[in-house]
């Protein structure tokens, strides 16, 4: 009966022994199912994440850091994790590893990570320590972030930035920025060391002290406007080089503005213009002295493009025309009072040149508004734009005045030549008259005699003849006397000197332009180079030249729709020295006029004298020349002479 209670309480001890082994187990499966479930987790996260034991050594690392480096967990484990680390970045990572552990604060580093395939990227490393409620560390918690990206903005962010900064300080001007007051907070590398001043000296408005005084006033007053208004700055003023010297500058800056419109900062430039002011000044100048020059000279120029009829004039060509500078240019010419005469002649020279793309001159009239005639004479030289379409480039000269001149010595040399003819004339008659007084008295007495002779009863024949025997001895003593004077104004000795006949024929042509301009003859000179010089009197030879080209213009001066054209040649002559010739397009010299038209007071001219010819031969035979005339082609006269070449 006793032995059953041993039984019972055995057993029922070993039921609770049981149960409690029971409850053991049941709780660490549930351990063991949440640390497996916290793995899970801190695997799947996208971070890489480890747990070390307070001396450091790793106790685990997850998922990622194992896929990752490439590494097993325990290869990892203790201080085999440091085999993925770089081994320039290794030292500074276990420096910094140990400064955490030994003051227990949480900390990181950068450094870079080996890849499982070797390549190496930067991580931002964390560690945090897990104390217990005696704060002693019982493990150490991290992550580790790539940064790989964010480190190559980085590096792409400073190459841009020392990109930046050297074309700030590279540019071939002086840049700068401001805060929205005006004060500046940086300048670049060219302004400081154009100024000579330290960005200290040249902060906030230290950079007013480089300005010229005469223009400090007014540029910060147009500086504090700018600011006011918020308006781009465009301003020119002077600064001070290093070396003391001001060169002008134009001030450019625009302000930068959020999203508001509210200026954040002002970004602007100094870009040196001292050149370009000193030409601008050049051409000021130079603008000005070529207007006095168009007004002094009376000459105006003009551009022209026939294929656009647009033209361009300069003040002086509006003056001229008596036109209000600046007013619209009409396209009629017309309009612009040229001389109803001149219409044709203007308008056929413009578009011949415009056809052909050649340069072009004429002379014209226009009609002022009182009635007052001006004389213009045009030049006109074709050039070609940078689209190759022609443009003339002109210039047109008031010529009124030297034309009145002209004529006005035309006519005072018209009228000298006919006096001095007219008083050589009559001295040749005084002396004519003087010489053969005694002749003529004694012919006039020796026929009073004769008829004395011959009214006698009977009459007295043998007187008669006698004193018809004196009248004609006196007849050739007159005949002699009037050849003795003749060979006394050959035989003159003139002033003789070496001569440049080719010059001396200019000197004429120079002078009988407002003749020729007068009866529209073109003259054309054919003058040989290296012509020999001739011994004789320059004005009798050119008083040659001048009578025989007058007289040529006033043969062409009946000529009616035909060219007008004198032709002044000078040649070397084998035979003879040199020649001379001298041909107009008149109507010429008959053949039976030819010869006599050098005899003295002989003339086919209704007006003429007769005697211009005459002294012309007489001029060249006195310098062992002869002169003489032709038929021109295809027509008109020719004269010639010949002179010996001086030796």
């Amino acid at each position: 009966m006793g032995a059953p209670e041993p039984e019972e309480e055995y057993t029922a001890e070993s039921a609770g022994q049981g149960a409690i082994r029971g409850e053991l187990e049941k709780t660490l499966a549930e351990a063991k199912s949440s640390e497996a479930w916290l793995r899970k987790i801190i695997d799947t996260i996208p971070t890489q994440a480890h747990c070390n034991l307070p001396d450091g050594t790793n106790e685990f690392s997850n998922k990622r850091w194992q896929e990752y480096t490439g590494l097993s967990s325990e290869e990892a484990s203790g201080w085999g994790w440091q085999m993925a680390y770089h081994p320039e970045d290794l030292p500074r990572v276990m420096e910094t590893w140990r400064a955490l552990l030994a003051t227990g604060e949480s900390g990181g580093i950068q450094a870079r990570l080996r890849r499982h395939d070797g390549v190496f990227r930067w991580f931002q490393f964390r560690s945090e320590p897990l104390k217990d409620e005696t704060g002693k560390i019982v493990r150490w918690y991290g992550a580790n972030v790539d940064i790989e990206d964010l480190k190559q903005a980085d590096e792409a962010l400073r190459v841009s930035e020392r990109t930046l900064n050297l074309i700030i300080n590279t540019i071939p001007m002086l840049a700068w920025s401001t805060d929205p007051s005006g004060s500046v907070e940086f300048l670049n590398k060219r302004w400081l060391e154009f100024t000579g001043l330290s960005a200290e000296q040249a902060s906030g408005f230290g950079w007013s002290a480089v300005i010229h005084p005469d223009d400090t006033k007014g540029l910060l007053d147009y500086w504090q406007a700018a600011l006011t208004s918020g308006t781009n700055v465009d301003v020119e003023a002077r600064m001070r080089r290093f070396d003391g010297q001001y060169r002008w500058f134009l001030f450019r800056a625009s302000p930068l503005l959020d999203e508001s419109g509210k200026i954040m900062k002002w970004y602007g430039t100094n870009v040196d213009i001292e050149d370009r002011k000193r030409a601008d000044e050049e051409l000021r100048r130079s603008e000005a002295f070529l207007a006095e020059g168009q007004r002094l000279s009376r000459t105006g120029t003009f551009a022209w493009r026939p294929d656009a009829m647009k033209s361009v004039w300069s003040e002086e060509l509006y003056r001229i025309h008596e036109i209000e500078p600046g007013a619209p240019i009409p396209t009629n010419i017309a309009q612009i009072g040229v001389h109803p005469d001149d219409i044709r002649l203007v308008n056929e020279t413009a578009a011949k040149g415009a056809e052909s793309g050649s340069d072009y001159e004429h002379t014209h009239r226009i009609v002022m508004a009182d009635g007052r005639i001006k004389y213009l004479h045009v030049t006109a030289r074709a050039t070609r734009d940078l689209e190759s379409r022609l443009e003339y480039i002109g210039a047109v000269q008031d010529v009124t005045q030297r034309l009145l001149s002209e004529e006005a010595l035309t006519r005072s040399r018209s009228e000298i030549a006919h006096m001095a003819r007219v008083m050589s004339l009559g001295v040749l008659t005084a002396s004519i008259a003087h010489e053969i007084n005694q002749p003529i008295g004694a012919v006039r007495n020796n026929a009073h005699a004769a008829l004395r002779f011959l009214a006698a009863e009977p009459p007295n024949l043998t007187e008669v003849r006698e004193a018809l025997e004196c009248i004609v001895r006196e007849t050739y003593r007159a005949g002699d006397i009037i050849g003795g004077i003749r060979d006394q104004v050959i035989k003159a000795p003139p002033r003789m000197d070496i001569v440049d006949l080719n010059k001396a024929i200019e000197d004429v042509i120079a002078l009988v332009r407002g003749e020729l301009s007068k009866y529209s003859v073109s003259a054309q000179t054919r003058l040989a180079e290296g012509l020999s010089r001739v011994y004789g009197n320059r004005v009798q030879l050119q008083q040659v030249m001048l009578n025989l080209i007058l007289n040529a213009i006033e043969a062409m001066a009946s000529v009616e729709d035909q060219v007008r054209e004198l032709v002044v040649s000078t040649a070397p002559s084998a035979a003879e020295g040199l020649l001379v010739t001298v041909g107009d397009s008149g109507p010429g010299i008959a053949s039976e006029d030819r010869q006599r038209i050098f005899e003295s007071f002989y003339t086919t001219k209704p007006s003429g004298v007769g005697i211009g010819l005459s002294i012309c031969r007489s001029i060249i035979e006195a310098h062992a020349g002869r002169l003489w005339v032709d038929a021109h082609q295809p027509r008109g006269a020719l004269f010639s002479f010949t002179l010996p070449a001086h030796n």
